[in-house]
């Protein structure tokens, strides 16, 4: 008698690998990330050096009052004060949040998906149902925690020194409890509403007061659509009482709690000029008038209606393919007594309330949505058999595009550092492996589904992998070298608002001056970067040499942050080696 271990189990073990699999390269400097990480870095390590909560610190004072404090407390307290400033002591706060958050993600799909009424295509005939929806409904709850940690958003912003982990985890943990168990709680007179607000006051106190906006909107459709049984769109048309008053408390405590930075500030009118006028309110200004901006440009409104898809990127097509399956789902059910539950239906409305009130700004992006992308993996894992193939093919194209694409980083990573065994044979096997799976998902029917489910984050994975050894020596210098700056000036480039606080990472100790410069830079004026030091770091590309009057110290790797667009897309097939990669070098001046 063969064994044979059964499918949940299977998934299950998968999906606590993806997780695991979050921290790898955690502490490096090459992560998917955006330049907002350092600012906050910057503010929170000048915090904790001047031995004070409040007020926040920074070196410049357009970006001190950026976020509200709890983010800055949270890197205080992660990194000892500053006796442990890593980045992987900063971050891993970020990944317990994003890991609470797919296991809220698996909870809620496994007892939605274990409480449907309708029967299951793989129940046995012999009265084994019940213990066929189990399984089943386990196997879901595993693959909605996979598609969850699998989207870009989430591996992106989910694991660097960010607000967009804690935000998520506190926001849609209201809908979770709701959706969890939306009768006790929707008829609950205080209990709920002081929990909620608590917890968006909590989210507020992480990223802004302004999330109290999306939420309330949210909570007050599911109070009219899950509460009353009542057309979303009659909101308006019942009055405040009673769950209006409910809404408005809710809201007035999460404010509450974030008026509390004023309260303890001792500068709350900096507070307020810098994180309420400036940081939220000029969101909302536009020098070329509200519809130009609508209808036109990176910040239109088509950005937040594709917002939910793009965040996906290469489960773009499967989530598309979810809201064609909700569709056709709801045409089928028209007329019949068949409607949604009610877990389902608050998590359409937070996708849907969020989305509208981000199209009101001037200033519009798809990070706004990131707080409703884990219901949209529960929502695409309920609708998952019901999913047209041909989405899913559509994926797995996507996937082997990446996977090919990790496969040009790495070719150029060689190219660039003329080492051919710079990385193992298992990451080309890898590679190979990846590409192959997704050959065969598209062309075997029974293997397309289970291989889209992990083809995303097999091509994340790879990105790590691909840029591990920048992470490692060959993105750093000699330990002799760092002991020598220790205390020392040095000029940095730096391309971004806070883009130089990554050297107290790379050369600790030392005393960063930043120089403005594209990366790598042709840099000429040898005058002006020595002028406050005795030290430089210098980019240039592979095989371009430093300063003239410059005497090399030492040299590392790096990937390059930004690229020239006189170089074309097409540069980075052509000379990956490059595009990609560039040398770092710590240059002293050469005596007249």
């Amino acid at each position: 008698m063969k064994f044979r271990l059964p499918a949940h189990y299977v998934w299950l073990g998968l999906a606590f690998a993806v997780a695991l699999a979050y921290l790898v390269g955690l502490g490096g400097d090459h992560i998917p990330r955006n330049g907002d990480e350092l600012v906050y870095a910057h503010i929170a390590r000048l915090t904790a050096e001047s031995g004070h909560w409040l007020p926040l610190v920074s070196s410049y004072d357009f970006m001190r009052n950026t976020k509200p404090p709890l983010l800055f407390w949270q890197a205080m307290l992660a990194g000892g004060w500053g006796e442990h400033w890593t980045l992987l002591a900063l971050r891993l706060p970020s990944v317990i949040y994003s890991w609470a958050i797919a296991l809220m993600v698996g909870l809620l799909t496994w007892k939605m998906v274990r409480s449907d009424a309708a029967p299951l295509a793989n129940a046995t005939a012999n009265g084994d149902s019940a213990d066929a929806r189990q399984r089943h409904a386990l196997t879901m709850g595993a693959i909605a925690a996979i598609i969850y940690l699998s989207f870009f958003t989430s591996y992106r912003y989910g694991r660097p020194y960010l607000t967009s982990a804690p935000e998520t985890f506190w926001l849609f943990g209201v809908f979770f409890a709701l959706a969890w168990s939306p009768a006790r709680l929707l008829a609950s007179t205080w209990k709920f509403p002081l929990l909620a607000g608590l917890a968006i006051g909590i989210g507020c106190l992480y990223k802004s007061f302004v999330m109290v906006i999306p939420v309330g909107f949210a909570l007050a459709l599911c109070y009219q659509a899950v509460g009353a049984k009542q057309a979303p769109w009659k909101l308006f048309r019942r009055g405040i009482l009673p769950d209006g008053l409910k809404v408005a408390a809710i809201c007035a405590i999460g404010l509450a709690m974030f008026s509390l930075w004023f309260a303890i500030d001792p500068q709350p009118g900096e507070v307020w000029r810098e994180f309420v006028v400036g940081e939220n309110a000029g969101k909302m200004n536009s020098s070329r008038g509200y519809f130009a901006t609508a209808l036109s440009g990176s910040s239109g409104i088509l950005t937040i209606l594709t917002g939910y898809f793009s965040n996906a990127l290469f489960l773009l097509p499967v989530s598309v393919g979810s809201m064609v399956a909700a569709w056709r789902s709801y045409r089928a059910r028209a007329g019949t007594t068949h409607t949604l539950s009610d877990a389902e239906k608050i998590m359409w409305l937070w996708l849907l309330a969020l989305a509208l009130v981000f199209m009101l700004p001037t200033q519009r992006s798809t990070r706004y949505l990131i707080p409703a992308m884990p219901a949209l993996g529960i929502l695409i894992a309920l609708y998952w058999h019901r999913i047209p193939r041909i989405w899913f093919s559509l994926t797995l194209a996507l996937s082997l595009l990446g996977a090919l694409a990790m496969g040009l980083i790495g070719f150029g990573a060689v190219r660039a550092t003329q080492n051919t065994a710079l990385y193992s044979p298992l990451f080309w096997l890898f590679l190979v492996l990846l590409a192959a799976a997704c050959v065969l998902g598209m062309v075997k029917k029974r293997a397309t589904r289970p291989v889209a489910a992990l083809s995303s984050f097999a091509v994340l994975l790879a990105l790590a992998w691909a840029t591990a050894p920048f992470n490692g020596e060959l993105g750093r210098f000699r330990a002799d070298t760092v002991a020598l700056l220790q205390g020392q000036a040095v000029s940095v480039p730096t391309n971004f608002n806070g883009q130089f606080e990554r050297y107290q990472f790379i050369i600790t100790g030392a005393k960063i001056i930043p120089y403005q410069a594209e990366q790598p830079v042709d840099y000429t004026d040898v005058d002006a970067l020595f002028k406050t030091s005795r030290y430089a770091l210098v980019q240039r590309r592979v095989g371009q040499a430093p300063c003239v009057q410059c005497r090399i110290l030492d040299v590392r790797w790096d990937l390059r942050s930004r690229q020239d667009d006189k170089e074309g897309t097409l540069a980075a097939f052509k000379t990956p080696e490059t595009y990609w990669y560039a040398q770092e070098y710590l240059v002293e001046r050469l005596a007249p």
